[in-house]
């Protein structure tokens, strides 16, 4: 998942176009859609806005990784080389960038980490540990059962923390272990309509959960970063409250699932466009997230604008000049080949 159009060869853009599965990219661009609008919203601090944070929290990255899993498993190439170099590259340039703009942002100055992710850059260092690992995590008898426990049982370890995102990997790896075992005949199953009435059922109960409880449910318990204790919680109960954040991952999961199925051209390209989307959105969003919004306005009309902002900003990354311009910032290809180029242009020159 999370692929730039970029990554494709001129050669085979054609082939690919016919084969992809346009419903699949069109989910994977609802959810970047979904993760632009949820951070834009993150600094307001409103009853709706909170109440609206906590329902996309629900199930935004946990359908986001499952999907990852899926278009891991289904995918016909492994190379490790090739696996780190498209993460690590991305990575590396994000964490100076994020840096920069939150120094610029902040008045002072902030220095990049490779240890500590930098807000959004967590994703790709879990990413890049569950297609490491998925050769050997499809092997595993009981593959999401045993994932689960071990996601449960990583909150009580104070060691597991943010650092290269451990906590998250092995917090949200059930989903991309879910992703890894499902078969292709479950989508229709779950695209029956006596099943899309009750995801869509599922959909208003977790928004009715989430603006009654808006004001007593921390929304630290769904980022899955911290142990139990740093989030005042027992192992018991840390444990309990754990299980249930993830049980309503998997059925709002499968319920995103259940109603998607359909396919919209911008939201697909979105979708093929992802990486670059989710790379670029924070470095836009770093001054509301670190001084807020303007009170001139109300709570009400910032999420109208941010309902129409976030698909706005998706539609215009995801256009063929703007992945060109950027694919320097994500693609380490892009400067090998450059490379190749000059060498072969000079080669040329002096024969």
């Amino acid at each position: 998942m999370m692929k730039s159009v970029a990554d494709a060869r001129p050669s085979a853009t054609a082939n690919r176009q016919r084969s992809r599965d346009r419903s699949l990219d069109t989910a994977v661009g609802l959810l970047i859609v979904l993760v632009v609008w949820g951070h834009a919203i993150a600094p307001l601090s409103g009853p709706y806005a909170e109440a609206l944070e906590q329902w996309l929290y629900m199930f935004h990255m946990p359908a986001f990784v499952f999907l990852s899993g899926y278009l891991t498993r289904k995918s016909s190439h492994w190379s490790p080389g090739k696996i780190a170099a498209r993460l690590l590259f991305p990575y590396a340039v994000f964490q100076v960038l994020h840096a920069g703009v939150l120094s610029l942002t902040a008045g002072e100055a902030h220095w990049p980490s490779l240890v500590q992710p930098a807000w959004t850059t967590w994703y790709l260092l879990s990413l890049l540990v569950w297609r490491l690992a998925a050769p050997w995590l499809v092997k595993i008898p009981y593959l999401v059962p045993v994932t689960f426990v071990v996601a449960l049982g990583s909150g009580v370890i104070a060691a597991i923390g943010p650092d290269l995102s451990l906590a998250r990997t092995l917090g949200f790896l059930p989903f991309f272990a879910l992703g890894l075992v499902w078969k292709e005949e479950w989508f229709a199953r779950l695209r029956q309509l006596p099943v899309r009435m009750l995801a869509f059922a599922a959909f208003v109960a977790a928004g009715v959960f989430s603006f009654i409880t808006e004001d007593q449910v921390s929304r630290r318990i769904f980022f899955l970063h911290e142990d139990y204790a740093d989030l005042h919680y027992s192992d018991v109960d840390g444990i309990v409250v754990r299980a249930g954040v993830l049980l309503a991952g998997f059925a709002l999961t499968l319920a995103f699932v259940s109603l998607t199925g359909w396919s919209r051209r911008w939201l697909a390209q979105a979708g093929v466009a992802s990486l670059a989307i989710y790379l670029l959105h924070p470095l836009v969003l770093y001054p509301g997230r670190e001084h807020g919004y303007s009170t001139v306005i109300g709570e009400g009309a910032w999420l109208l604008i941010m309902v129409l902002a976030a698909p706005l900003f998706a539609y215009a990354v995801s256009r063929p000049a703007v992945i060109r311009v950027t694919r320097p910032l994500m693609d380490s290809t892009w400067w090998t080949q450059r490379r190749t180029s000059r060498r072969e242009a000079s080669a040329a020159q002096t024969g």
